[in-house]
Formats: C-alpha cells, sequence, structure tokens
C-alpha cells in the first residue's frame, strides 16, 4: 500500500525539484582600444571586468558596432575586434543575454568611435612615363597637408612595391618594376595601422626600345678653323627623349694626327682622342674645344636617350682651309 501511494504521487509530480531563485543579471564593463581611427583602421572592445555571474548563467554577449553589424560572442571570450570601411561616427554597445535578465554593458571611457576620411594633398609628377634597356624613368609623388594624427605614409605603386616614409615628407620617388598600367595609392599609418588606400591616379610605363637619332650641324663658314670651336648638333627620338651625347674629335694635319685630350690638341693617334659629353636639351646639344687648325677635323659621334637606347656610332670629316 505504502509502495503504491509514493508510485502515485511521484506520477502525479506533487514530488519535484525545487525551482532556481533567480539572481541578479550579469554586468559587464568594456573599454575601447581606438575611438578615432581612420577608414579602413579596425577597433577592438575588452571587456575588463563581469560581475554578478557566479551561477554562471550568462549565455552571450552581443556587440553592436553602430554600423548595422553586430559580434556575437560567448560568456567566456572577452575581446572583439571590427574595421570600418566608412567615415562616419558610430555608437558602439554591448548587450548581455542571461538566463537573470538581459543587461547592457557599461564602459570605461568613450563608446563612439569617429572614424574619418583618409585626407591630404597627394600628385603624381606624370601618369605616363617610359622603360627602358636601363631600367624606367623615375615618377613621383608629392605630400602635403598630411594630417596630424597619422605618423607615416605609405605609397603603393602597384607593382609589388611600397614606400613608408614619414608624415613631413614632401616628396617620394619610385622606378616601376615593370611596364603597363599602375594604380597608385596613399595609406595613413598610426597606432592603430594603416588605413584603407586613398586612389592617387594611374601611371602608365610603356617601353622604348627605339635607338635615339644625332648629327652635327654645320656651321655657316665651315672650312674656317675658328667655326668649330664649338660644334653643335641635334638628337632626337621617339619615346621617352635623347639624353646626351659622346663625341671625340681629332685631326690630321698634312700627314701627322693629333687627338684632342679635353684641353688641348696633343700630336699622337686620334684614336687617344678623351670622350666628351654634351646634355641634350631641347633636341638640341654643343660642345666645346680648343680651336683647330687648318687639315681635316675628325668628329665621331652618338647619342643614348633616357633609358639606356643608343644610337649607332657616326663619324664626320671636314676640310679646314682658312
Amino acid at each position: 500500500m505504502l509502495a503504491a501511494g509514493l508510485g502515485a504521487a511521484l506520477s502525479a509530480g506533487l514530488i519535484a525539484q525545487p525551482a532556481h531563485a533567480a539572481g541578479a543579471p550579469a554586468q559587464g564593463s568594456y573599454r575601447l582600444n581606438f575611438t578615432s581611427i581612420y577608414t579602413g583602421q579596425s577597433v577592438t572592445v575588452t571587456q575588463t571586468s563581469l560581475t554578478d555571474n557566479e551561477d554562471d548563467r550568462l549565455l552571450s554577449k552581443i556587440v553592436s558596432w553602430g554600423d548595422g553589424t553586430t559580434s556575437y560572442l560567448s560568456a567566456n571570450e572577452l575581446t572583439a575586434g571590427h574595421n570600418y570601411p566608412s567615415a562616419g561616427a558610430y555608437q558602439v554597445s554591448v548587450a548581455l543575454n542571461d538566463l537573470d535578465g538581459d543587461t547592457v554593458g557599461t564602459f570605461a571611457g568613450a563608446s563612439k568611435v569617429t572614424v574619418a576620411k583618409v585626407t591630404g594633398t597627394y600628385k603624381l609628377s606624370t601618369r605616363s612615363t617610359w622603360s627602358g634597356p636601363s631600367g624606367t624613368l623615375p615618377v613621383s609623388v608629392s605630400l602635403a597637408g598630411v594630417p596630424a594624427g597619422a605618423t607615416k605614409v605609405r605609397i603603393g605603386w602597384d607593382d609589388g612595391k611600397y614606400s613608408v616614409v614619414a608624415r613631413g615628407t614632401k616628396s617620394v620617388s619610385h622606378r616601376f618594376a615593370y611596364s603597363g598600367t599602375h594604380r597608385v595609392t596613399a595609406e595613413l599609418f598610426n597606432s592603430a595601422g594603416y588605413s584603407s588606400p586613398l586612389a592617387l591616379g594611374t601611371v602608365n610605363v610603356k617601353l622604348d626600345y627605339t635607338n635615339p637619332t644625332v648629327k652635327v650641324t654645320n656651321p655657316a663658314k665651315a672650312n674656317r678653323v675658328a667655326s668649330w670651336k664649338t660644334i653643335r648638333g641635334t638628337a632626337a627620338d621617339k619615346g621617352a627623349g635623347a639624353y646626351r651625347v659622346a663625341i671625340v674629335v681629332g685631326q690630321v694635319r698634312g700627314t701627322t694626327q693629333y687627338y684632342f685630350n679635353g684641353k688641348k690638341w696633343v700630336k699622337g693617334s686620334v684614336n687617344k682622342s678623351k670622350l666628351l659629353y654634351a646634355t641634350v636639351k631641347a633636341g638640341k646639344w654643343s660642345v666645346k674645344i680648343a680651336t683647330p687648325k687648318k687639315g681635316y677635323l675628325i668628329i665621331g659621334y652618338a647619342a643614348v636617350d633616357k633609358v639606356g637606347n643608343a644610337s649607332y656610332g657616326k663619324s664626320k670629316q671636314v676640310k679646314l682651309t682658312r
């Protein structure tokens, strides 16, 4: 009888475990590592304390980043990170989901993140350059108005290379590794890392393997020795542009050879003549020599362009009679 009555009581649910008494919901405190950043940078929210969770009834935490996105944390996770791609002011909050009741976390310090645009004035020196046997002509970026919140600027050249310079740098130069169109960017750097890239424009690197052309110009009175104290000529190039001309000069007076050593005429083989250089400016060049004597003036010359293409060597012979 007693056993049967006890079984009936159990079946009816008259004997049950006592209900858990509701306690105070968990309270959390949080901190942001950065509250002022640039677009493309990230912030981290860290839990600094958690109270009233001795009963382990905290289920999860939800971080709202203020831009419509959230991060879910388990009860034991302490940090969450977020990247802000757009400028603006974003209110961050943490909601605690507890069986004893939901609460909102407090922040030790500011809970709003201000995201600024990447600013500054950056100008490319050119939008087109040349590459040839000796490499690529340099392209530079001038920098001004870099914001005080940045300590460095990183220029991306879109050829696998970067230039990282201090905030106060006025200009940075680069030689592209290969031809093609390159998209140049600037990123700001500070303790929060690198910002999103700011597009500065494109640079088209063109190939140049065309040799320049060079000529010696005859003076008005080409047979007079005084007319050749300065040798003049022209140089042209279809690509990067003519850079400089190399010249050697010699003389044959009767049967005797003379060479020019850079300062004066010396008796000896014309093959000993010193190599002289003239920079091409606006398609023209010139070089001064000591006044020759009567006889034959022999001029050897060749040109090179700005990316290392060289013309074939030529020579000119002039008879001087006066």
